[in-house]
């Protein structure tokens, strides 16, 4: 008799960790498929085909060492070319697909090397991202250590492990055995080939026409960077350091069981938020609803430091020779489709942060930003397709105003109301926001409702669809597998409710973005530095800047239609990226 053994997380994990069901039950419904992953070296490229892989190592300098290239003959046959200290690729621009897993840093080797980098790049990474994969995480996890050989993110290692069957080694245990490095990149791009075949014919439009042609555009806005006054930084950082300096505080800001025992403790606040361990929440969330001096202070001050240590010293270690901070822009890190940034993280500067006036525009230029006019309750009206927001979107009112007059609120609650529904805040976050009772944060909603009746349509379809295909899309058709609705704990599941109403209305707004970024930079060669969110910033000739802002502002709006909402823009030019945002 013959057994499969299937290595799998102990069920009692999941009783810790239960959104973990979801990775169990994805095991057992997609059991690991052994492909054959035997192949032949060889010297050339004879009978190379329309596609092909490549994978490149690194010399301890830094510079290209073993690279190699992966192919079927039209035999069928599996082969791989390997090449050490060549410089031509010998392919010309004609041929087929280049496929490269995490292919920014591939290209990046071969650019460093002069080597003609391929036409046609097609990423396995952003494969496995766009067909909802692993974690949101391109960290490879096949790290000896508990769980690490069965949940992983976006790696080769464990993508190939899980969906190829190959059981690959680590750079660890060849980096220093020259001898075994061929093989290592051979085993590289035979996995990334056998990749790409298998799952081809799943690939989504959305991967072909947003997500791929994106890779060349962020590469284009990292190597552009953006200019900063290192001067303005140094002074930021100092009042920064004399403002923390001030600060009396009576706890440490950054021990939790101290703050936990201060406010469910001295101030016997009833807990209403937990961590994954049942422990009661002290993050932020919970910490801004509590109206205490002393956690006010630990909010202040943990805002300084957090603002001192990512911003001011991070943004000076990160500067460039060349003046300017070339962040690397990540498209596989969210669950909604959105970009994020790294190294630094230029996603997180606010709006309204002086901060904005670090960033300037090179001699002889201004910048240019345009921000998306609130984006994502204009797709919350496309996709809901309820009248009064439709009809008040149409005629240009202020749709937060248009709430207040609706439902009787004050303006500024308004506003706040109507993101709280876009993000399915629900009547215990309303209570929590307006210090309502709860029974009054239902009217709210009921009020809401009322007015805007397709919303509250949809609200109810997503979360039957969240309980009953445990899945969500966007409108472009990416997929977010919601691990939350395969547990019982009521908690996690209202989390799941929450992703399944948002994640459409995020991702499809991240993904209009995405298609203006394609659209600017192949067919208008646009000097986009930078993307934050729904805002995109140029950097323009300062004789060109007002004309360039006007054409952005009338032709942005007609590259995206979705049942019949158009997404305008705003537009604003200044020295600093924070004159452009107030103009």
């Amino acid at each position: 008799m013959k057994f499969t053994l299937i290595a799998q997380y102990h069920p009692a994990a999941a009783l810790h960790q239960p959104r973990l069901w979801a990775v169990m039950l994805d095991d057992w419904q997609h059991l690991p498929q052994k492909v054959d992953a035997s192949y032949t070296v060889v010297d050339n490229l004879d009978g190379i085909g329309d596609y092909y892989a490549l994978d490149t190592e690194n010399n301890p300098d830094g510079s290209l060492g073993q690279w190699s290239i992966a192919y079927r003959k039209p035999s069928g046959e599996l082969v791989v070319c390997p090449f050490y200290g060549r410089k031509e690729l010998g392919l010309g621009t004609s041929r087929g697909i280049c496929i490269m897993h995490n292919a920014k840093w591939d290209v990046r080797v071969l650019e460093k090397a002069g080597i003609p980098i391929p036409l046609n790049i097609a990423d396995s990474m952003i494969m496995g991202y766009c067909l909802g994969y692993g974690f949101q995480d391109v960290k490879d996890s096949s790290v000896k250590k508990s769980g690490g050989m069965m949940v992983g993110g976006l790696g080769l290692k464990y993508l190939a492990r899980r969906h190829l069957g190959m059981d690959m080694k680590e750079w660890k245990e060849v980096y220093n055995k020259p001898e075994d490095v061929p093989e290592y990149n051979a085993q590289d791009s035979v996995a990334t080939l056998l990749l790409f075949e298998k799952w081809k014919p799943q690939l989504p439009d959305f991967f072909w026409n947003i997500d791929m042609p994106l890779l060349r555009v962020l590469m284009a806005m990292e190597d552009r960077g953006v200019q900063v006054d290192p001067n303005f930084l140094r002074k930021y950082a100092e009042s920064l350091d004399k403002q923390l300096g001030e600060f009396d505080m009576p706890l440490n800001a950054y021990a939790t069981e101290q703050i936990r025992s201060y406010v469910y403790g001295t101030l016997q606040i009833e807990p209403w938020k937990f961590t994954a361990t049942g422990a009661p929440s002290v993050d932020a969330s919970v910490l801004e609803s509590i109206d205490d001096p002393v956690v006010k202070m630990v909010l202040d001050y943990k805002g300084l430091a957090q603002e001192k240590s990512t911003y001011t010293d991070n943004y000076l270690a990160q500067l460039g020779a060349d003046g300017r901070i070339h962040c690397e822009f990540k498209q596989v890190r969210t669950a909604t489709g959105r970009l994020s940034s790294a190294n630094p993280n230029l996603q997180n500067v606010v709006k309204d942060s002086d901060m904005r006036h670090l960033f300037i525009a090179s001699e002889g230029k201004v910048l240019v930003r345009m921000d998306f006019s609130q984006l994502e309750l204009r797709v919350f009206a496309a996709l809901t397709q309820d009248e009064a927001m439709l009809k008040a979107f149409a005629e240009g009112k202020n749709i937060h105003q248009e709430t207040a007059n609706l439902i009787g609120l004050p303006y500024d609650d308004a506003k706040v109301t109507n993101f709280l529904m876009l993000y399915a805040g629900g009547a215990w976050k309303i209570s929590q926001e307006f210090h309502k009772p709860i029974d009054q944060a239902k009217a709210l909603i009921k009020a809401y409702y009322k007015a805007y009746p397709g919303i509250q349509k949809y609200h109810e379809q997503q979360i039957t669809l969240a309980h009953e295909e445990k899945k969500v899309s966007t409108y472009f058709g990416r997929v977010r597998r919601l691990d939350a609705m395969y547990t019982n704990d009521w908690r996690i599941r209202a989390e799941g409710e929450r992703e399944a109403i948002n994640t459409p209305i995020q991702g499809t707004a991240a993904e209009i973005v995405k298609i203006a970024m394609n659209d600017l930079h192949y067919r208008h060669h646009a000097p986009m530095i930078l993307q934050v969110h729904d805002e995109l910033l140029f950097e323009v000739e300062k004789s060109q800047a007002k004309k360039y802002a006007k054409w952005l502002e009338e032709y942005i709006p007609t590259l995206v239609e979705i049942n019949g909402v158009r997404f305008p823009v705003e537009v604003g030019v200044g020295r600093t990226w924070k004159e452009a945002s107030e103009k």
